[in-house]
């Protein structure tokens, strides 16, 4: 490990020292320099692949704040949580539900590692020890948590509940979780696969239980219900109920360790299910009663932003879809969104491009019933455009576009708001500011609401926040942003470097009262070059 880490350092610096010869900017001799120097002191944090990177310099925003070209009605803010006592779990890609009767989140699946490599055999791009194999209790309100370790359950429970980017969804009514398929390590550590598997659970008990001095395995294998079957395959979508039924949005099956970008010695299967699929369950026995497929060349995606929403055209529930990967043929996310109504009907609607926020970030819905229009607010990712960065992210992007090596999705740091009209009108903005610090987070996490939300009244079942219910002038937190990937650069320094699962807790508040946004007119767009050239 120390050898490996000496030769990555000398090429960092072979690298630095390159740039630097042909830099005319001062401010990017200052920040290169810096890099250089971090890298001979032996910074770079964590010595796992895609976490090593040097430390960077400048962090003073290079972007000026823009100017506020309209306004919404509500201001958003996201303020850092900090808990005295044990850090919490550093994971993303994980499934978190609120305990309707006190508030604590039980965490489920995901993995403590960042952005997950992209070498070829005989690496290991997704790291089995770095798997998340607990259930976590977390109190938001003490930073206090308490854990279970799942693999004391048998391996077909273990498994499926160590995945990441699996499928959840959570019945108020009936207070049970559902959770589907995952990609995940075999419980022998063999290899990996999508598991074809279903299991349920009471949230209320199953916090309860976990959240005992020392949880009892029977108890907790006691609560829970498990079935197979080969339509639950699926990683990278979404399950929600509605209108009755279960639906089971996007994603794709992949059986093998990932290897990048194919090749003859991938020893991998991948097909995206290109499907929202509909379906009922016997609640007993969790096999499938009826079911059906809708297909489309457009559903080809997944690891995208799917939500519950709200038409506002009809004020009623429904399904959104933003963003998602990959078009087919190319590395490209896609910018047209798809609505599923209650009837189960699919519509990808080819009106409007969004330029942010292609992969799963949080996004925190309201809806103005009077202004007739349902604004999503999404907290920094990755995106085809952007913003906000800061000098140092300014350099070493540019750096890594000059050595052809921007995919076009970079780390972002800016927040995003795209509203929709009852009138069917869109229109997109990004906040003046950006993340809390300049951080490039938020990427493969979702958002968590507030207990209160429910309580009070201000958010439907579904999670959407009522604009009209918060109370006037008030100050009202919503939710809270946890964990996910932070990025140390829109693109890394070298590749298969510079990121990390975190721990961050940020406060979701908002005020009735309008705010200034920038349109994102404004933004820009990143690079595509070589075989990723976008295809406009």
């Amino acid at each position: 490990m120390q050898t490996s880490n000496r030769a990555s350092s000398r090429r960092r610096e072979s690298i630095m020292k390159k740039y630097l010869q042909h830099s005319a900017s001062a401010i990017a001799t200052f920040v290169l320099v810096a890099m250089v120097a971090s890298i001979a002191a032996g910074c770079g944090g964590e010595k796992t692949g895609a976490e090593l990177e040097p430390a960077i310099g400048a962090a003073k925003p290079g972007t000026d704040t823009p100017p506020a070209t309209d306004t919404i009605p509500y201001t958003i803010e996201f303020v850092p949580k900090q808990f005295d006592g044990p850090p919490l779990p550093a994971l993303q890609g994980y499934h978190a539900f609120v305990n309707r009767s006190d508030g604590r989140w039980l965490v489920v699946g995901g993995r403590g590692q960042g952005l997950h490599t992209f070498m070829q055999a005989p690496a290991t791009n997704f790291i089995d020890s770095l798997s998340n194999h607990f259930l976590w209790v977390i109190d938001p309100a003490s930073g206090k948590y308490w854990n279970f370790d799942v693999r004391n359950l048998p391996d077909n429970l273990s498994a499926p509940l160590s995945s990441t980017t699996a499928q959840a969804c959570y019945d108020p009514a009936t207070d049970v979780v559902y959770l589907v398929g995952g990609y995940g390590w075999l419980a022998d550590g063999s290899n990996m696969k999508t598991f074809n598997t279903i299991i349920s659970f009471p949230l209320g008990k199953m916090v309860d239980a976990v959240a005992q001095p020392s949880p009892d395995s029977a108890a907790i294998r006691g609560l829970m219900k498990f079935s197979q079957d080969d339509r639950f395959a699926v990683t990278g979508g979404e399950l929600f109920q509605l209108g009755g039924s279960f639906y089971l949005v996007f994603g794709q099956i992949f059986n093998g360790q990932y290897r990048a970008f194919g090749g003859s010695d991938t020893g991998f299967y991948q097909q995206y299910t290109s499907q929202v699929r509909r379906f009922t369950l016997n609640p007993g026995t969790l096999k499938i009663l009826s079911y059906g497929a809708t297909p489309d060349s457009a559903f080809h995606r997944r690891d995208g932003n799917i939500i519950a929403s709200i038409d506002p055209a009809t004020g009623t529930e429904r399904i959104a879809a933003f963003g998602g990967v990959f078009q087919p043929g190319i590395i490209g996310g896609y910018q047209q969104p798809v609505y599923i109504n209650a009837q189960g009907f699919a519509k990808v609607d080819t009106t409007v491009a969004q330029r942010f926020s292609a992969y799963e970030c949080p996004v925190i819905p309201v809806y103005d019933s009077v202004g007739g229009a349902i604004y999503h607010t999404f907290f920094g990712g990755i995106s085809h455009y952007y913003y906000h960065q800061t000098d140092s992210q300014k350099v070493v992007f540019h750096l890594a576009t000059g050595q052809g090596r921007n995919d076009g999705l970079p780390f972002i740091s800016d927040i995003s708001v795209f509203r929709q009209g009852s009138d069917g009108k869109y229109a997109e903005y990004f906040l003046p500011t950006a993340t809390p610090g300049d951080s490039l987070v938020g990427a493969s996490i979702p958002f968590i609401p507030d207990i209160n939300n429910y309580a009070s009244g201000i958010a439907y079942p579904n999670g959407v926040i009522k604009l009209s219910a918060l109370p006037a002038g008030k100050r009202t937190r919503v939710g809270f942003i946890y964990g996910g990937i932070l990025a140390y650069n829109p693109l890394p320094v070298v590749p298969n470097t510079g990121t990390k699962a975190v721990n961050h807790i940020y406060e979701v508040y908002i005020t009735p009262k309008p705010m200034g946004v920038v349109t994102a007119a404004l933004a820009k767009e990143s690079t595509w070059s070589g075989e990723n050239l976008h295809r406009k």
